[in-house]
């Protein structure tokens, strides 16, 4: 067949280079394993055709050591199968070796597919991975003597699970074969580099490199709705007829920036992508989001044949779209990963770390998604102002917890207004001021402070189960670093976030209280109605300690040996020891109370500016007609 080739010919004096607006490596088990069952099940004397590469050649030109030429190609399409396929080959060469086995062979492998010194004396790599995996990947995955270095993102972690799988899958061959393994090795290094066969298409241009990387049928992930976009601007920019523009090299540049920067965020999900895709949509371009539908809202809106009067509109629009999506990725990682050590590195020193406390408070709320087009168009809109983002992170978590977390309301609650709030702002339609007052309007409107007030309290005629609320661990969490002033707490978000409940939620009076001490102060109507309230739950790392104790037990003194209240290093678990003699139903209603006066400053909604007319105009607490 034509244009089909083995894994050697498609490596002769070859370079294969991945370039920077490719995601990096996304493999994992199942496409390994999918891998290895070809080769497994590919019987003798026959061929398996494994899929198509495509390839864009370049200027760039190698010569090794003998002066020998390599020509340099990028890989359009196929660079995970390539991948997978080097870390096989290099993990054949090591097996090779450790079992003494054709050291010929193994040197053979190492110069066609892995490395071989230029004409300089310097290594040079066959398959170059993008910017952001090419040193792991020649480092840490490829060869044995292997640095100390870490992953760093995702794509890291995945070519690390890579190398480890197939070594596996060597290892256990070798034991289970013993003396029949070097012959298999040998035949499996024959399976791969001759009787796996691949497609291989050139093309000629660079703006033909979307239309093609689109259309190709790869056994891999399916492309994320970013690199379909990608792909279409790709394939509008082959068609303008405006010479000397140079649109494809301002897609790619772009592109490979935001593909660099969710790596290093750590937002490396095809979910991910289409979120930021998806807010800066609605943000720059439409806010009614019942008519956003992924990369055809971006294919209608830049149409050659009907949208645009003629093709210098177009590529002006093309420009400022490609501009805007670009800018949006830092505000977008910054809202997601507030944590990262460069978020809002363009503020003031002073202000990036409260920026980055506020963030985080936020992002735990996990409530972000309704946020999103408001947030960032604050920060494309003002880059420079600190202080007005600060406000916009703290009206976001106040709307946040009030309404999602509190009240429980949908995810969707107001987020049609809210989304219109940030596309008016990206278009310069309304002040920070207006803003502030309408998100403060709408939390209000959802969750009043009667109804604020009215929760925390245990009623006769309600047994709310706060241990199963949602938001219960970020209000305990929020309760501690208030509580902590400045101190520092010692248990860390993300350890509570993940943990079972059992393990870091502690009630007071025990879910099954077995000891006397319970029984005389609790009767079956009590329990049913104290157990699971607010008033009795607290942060703690010894649940497992305390389990069923009294309370005198529980809390013991600052000479106990043992694991208790007051002695414990989380500030409310020594507040209760301190505060209380004895827990009982009087007691929990007072923590109740106590957690209330605290709530409702912490959450306040500031209404002195609010002029009555409007707030009488706010719609009741179950309605969300107004705003959506």
């Amino acid at each position: 067949m034509e244009n089909v080739y083995s894994l050697q010919k498609l490596f002769a004096d070859k370079i294969l280079q991945v370039p920077d607006y490719q995601r990096g490596y996304s493999w994992e088990k199942p496409q390994w394993d999918d891998l290895l069952e070809d080769l497994e099940f590919l019987t003798p004397r026959k061929d398996h055709y494994t899929g198509s590469i495509v390839l864009h050649k370049q200027d760039e030109i190698v010569r090794d050591e003998g002066g020998s030429r390599y020509e340099v190609f990028h890989v359009v399409d196929g660079q995970q199968r390539l991948a997978t396929l080097v870390i096989l080959l290099d993990a054949i060469r090591a097996s090779l070796n450790l079992n003494e086995i054709h050291p010929k062979v193994a040197k053979g492998i190492s110069a066609s597919y892995i490395e071989f010194p230029d004409i300089n004396g310097q290594r040079a790599y066959k398959l170059r991975l993008n910017t952001d995996c090419q040193e792991y990947f020649t480092r840490n995955v490829l060869g044995d003597d292997l640095g100390p270095k870490g992953p760093e993102i995702a794509s890291h972690a995945r070519l690390r699970d890579a190398r480890s799988h197939i070594d596996g899958y060597l290892r256990e061959k070798a034991e289970t074969l013993e003396e029949k393994f070097p012959d298999w090795v040998l035949e499996l290094h024959e399976k791969v580099t001759q009787r796996l066969k691949l497609g291989q298409y050139m093309v000629s241009d660079s703006t033909e490199v979307g239309v093609i990387f689109e259309v190709m049928n790869n056994r891999g992930k399916p492309l994320s709705e970013l690199e379909k976009v990608k792909n279409y601007l790709l394939y509008v920019a082959s068609k303008l007829d405006i010479e000397d523009q140079s649109l494809d090299k301002q897609i790619n540049a772009a592109w490979s920036e935001m593909f660099l920067k969710l790596m290093a965020a750590g937002l490396t999900d095809t979910d991910d992508e289409d979120r930021l895709l998806r807010a800066h949509w609605l943000m720059a371009y439409d806010p009614d989001r019942r008519e956003w539908d992924g990369s055809k809202s971006i294919k209608e809106h830049f149409n050659l044949r009907t949208d645009y009067l003629n093709h210098k509109e177009l590529l002006d629009g093309l420009t400022r779209y490609v501009k805007s999506l670009k800018d949006s990725v830092l505000a977008f990682c910054e809202i997601y990963a507030p944590h990262q050590t460069d978020s809002f590195s363009a503020y003031p020193e002073e202000c990036q770390e409260e920026l980055r406390h506020w963030g985080r408070r936020l992002r735990r709320t996990g409530a972000i998604a309704s946020f999103l087009p408001l947030l960032m168009a604050y920060r494309l809109r003002h880059p420079d102002d600190a202080d007005g983002y600060l406000e916009m992170l703290k009206l976001c978590e106040l709307y946040a917890f009030r309404v999602y977390r509190w009240e429980s309301k949908r995810a969707d609650t107001g987020l049609t207004r809210l989304i219109r709030l940030g596309y008016d702002f990206y278009h310069r339609s309304i002040s920070l001021t207006e803003i502030s007052k309408t998100v403060r309007q709408m939390a209000l409107s959802y969750s009043t402070d009667k109804s604020f007030k009215q929760g925390f309290m245990p009623s006769e005629d309600e047994d709310y189960n706060f241990y199963h609320w949602p938001g219960l661990r970020y209000f305990l969490y929020e309760y501690e670093e208030d509580l902590a002033k400045g101190k520092g707490i010692k248990m860390r978000w993300e350890d509570l976030e993940k943990s079972d409940p059992q393990k870091t939620i502690e009630h007071i009076l025990p879910q099954k209280p077995k000891d006397k001490y319970w029984r005389q102060r609790f009767d079956a109507q009590a329990r049913r109605i104290l157990t699971h309230s607010i008033g009795n739950l607290t942060l703690t790392f010894d649940n497992s300690v305390y389990q069923n104790k009294s309370f005198p037990e529980k809390c013991g003194d600052s000479k106990s040996e043992k694991p208790c209240y007051a002695t414990s290093s989380l500030f409310q678990e020594r507040k209760i020891a301190k505060d209380y003699d004895d827990w009982n139903e009087k007691a929990i209603r007072r923590r109740a109370k106590e957690f209330q006066d605290w709530a409702l400053e912490r959450w306040r909604i500031r209404v002195d500016d609010l002029p009555t007319k409007e707030l009488e105009m706010i719609p009741s607490d179950d309605s969300d007609s107004e705003y959506e």
